[in-house]
């Protein structure tokens, strides 16, 4: 029986020479099924050996269309003298700094030719890459993002998506969507890549209370304590140009971490959120590493005592390798409050290697408009997303009728909690806040269809929300 499979190969750089990319609610991709030609790599430039076609003719795996993309190692000084084997294929832009740039498609792993093993960073790996260089051609990378979308890990027979994206840098000449194929000796297994999208869209800034929040001037504004250091490798940046990292203190019940102090008050919503990355580049932690990082909000009263707190989960082995992962929490302000922390705490239970970058740290009190000077409606009042559909993030506008508890929520279509975005005391009058289209895991939403919901203790109200990447 046929399967109309499609794989969208798109390993390396994309390379098609330069119009600016502006904010574009189109794919930017030149071919990007694979399709033109009954199946091509027409628009992109290839390397290595392993770069192939998968058609009726001969894989017959691809998602749509004729064709998709299939890729391998390249088997380079096999079988007695293997050479570790970069290959891959992809297309270059010339970006608009500022601007957030996505890339997405679906990849599939065959059972009748999956890559053996489990330790992705020895083994055979496809990764999706996002880069951004500070020349026209050549050049030094500045920031990026990846994903791996094919190991001995990835579930087989089906195609799974992914998504990799990054803002634009200041001095950024050209950015490149890539897939890659790396095999560090002889072993076998493909992956077919399929539906590709590059995009660029509007960076949303929210306000941000911590100083430095971007490590931008090392750990200016940080109290830290054990190891924590600043960072300016391309590799482990989010948004340039710094990031920091963190490891064990090798010491039993002594953690690495560092905070900021800010002053606060009862009742106030804080929100917390930071960008984490786990890297086969640099000490790895996967496997039996029973290392992870946390996330606190703390809350202390005017005698320094804690009243309070919200603790996130922000790293652990399970944390994607390559992939910037934003991890987000919140939390009420109990009665007595005069100040409240933020903490990112390195934690390892039996003092094991391996370290986590972070960036884009940021605390700050959600943004709560006081009571209109208009009389307030007697009953919730819930306004239209805006903007839906959605692309990267959607603000959702409310007004309550009286102060309560409130909990505002997303939804898949089965009624599936995919985040809460508010759960606690609000004041009556309006109020707004931002869902940024990831889950409460730090991950993608998929594109597909979700409710948003403003629940009290009185009422609840929803809206329809279509995420679109």
């Amino acid at each position: 029986m046929k399967r109309l499979l499609k794989a969208g190969l798109f390993c390396t750089g994309l390379m098609l020479a330069g119009a600016t990319l502006a904010h574009a609610s189109v794919n930017l991709l030149t071919n990007p099924g694979f399709d033109d030609g009954g199946g091509t790599y027409a628009g992109y430039f290839t390397f290595g050996a392993g770069v192939q076609m998968s058609t009726a003719a001969t894989d017959n795996i691809f998602r749509s269309g004729v064709a998709a993309a299939k890729i391998y190692g390249g088997f380079n000084g096999c079988p007695n003298a293997p050479v570790f084997n970069v290959g891959g294929f992809g297309q270059a832009k010339t970006p608009v700094v500022g601007q957030t740039y996505s890339f997405s498609g679906a990849s599939f792993v065959s059972s009748a030719d999956s890559i053996p093993g489990t330790a992705t960073c020895s083994k055979n790996r496809c990764i999706a890459k996002l880069v951004f260089f500070d020349a026209l051609s050549g050049g030094n990378e500045i920031v990026g993002d990846e994903q791996v979308i094919g190991d001995g890990n990835t579930v087989k027979d089906r195609w799974n998506p992914f998504f990799v994206s990054a803002v634009c840098p200041a001095n950024a000449k050209r950015v490149e969507a890539l897939i890659l194929y790396l095999q560090p000796g002889c072993d076998p297994g493909s992956v077919f890549i399929d539906e590709l999208e590059l995009r660029s869209s509007p960076t949303e800034v929210e306000p941000n209370a911590l100083v430095n929040g971007g490590f931008t001037s090392a750990l200016t504004g940080w109290n830290t304590f054990g190891n924590v250091y600043s960072d300016t490798r391309p590799f482990t940046v989010h948004t340039a140009t710094g990031a920091a990292k963190m490891f064990s203190t090798f010491v039993i019940d002594s953690p690495s971490g560092m905070y900021q102090t800010l002053a606060a008050s009862a009742g106030q919503t804080w929100k917390f959120s930071v960008w984490v990355r786990n890297t086969c580049q640099e000490s790895p932690i996967t496997g039996t590493n029973d290392n992870f990082m946390l996330g606190r909000i703390v809350f202390r009263n005017s005698s320094g005592l804690e009243i309070g707190s919200q603790d996130m989960l922000v790293a652990d082995k399970t944390t994607p390798l390559g992939h910037y992962t934003k991890r987000v929490t919140q939390a009420v302000a109990p009665p007595g409050t005069v100040s409240a922390q933020a903490y990112l705490l390195f934690i390892s239970p039996t003092l094991q290697g391996g370290a986590f970058f972070l960036d884009d740290a940021n605390f700050h009190r959600l943004d709560i408009v006081g009571v209109d000077q208009s009389p307030l409606s007697a009953r919730l009042e819930f306004a239209a997303p805006s903007p839906n559909p959605a692309r990267q993030s959607t603000r959702l506008s409310f007004t309550l009728p009286a102060t309560g508890d409130v909990e505002v929520g997303i939804f898949d279509i089965a009624g599936r909690s995919v985040v809460t975005l508010h759960k606690g005391s609000m004041q009556a009058g309006s109020h707004s806040l931002v869902w940024d289209g990831l889950k409460s895991d730090g991950t993608q939403a998929a594109n597909g269809v979700y409710r948003a919901v403003v629940r009290t203790s009185d009422e609840r109200q929803s809206r329809s929300i279509v995420l679109s990447r």
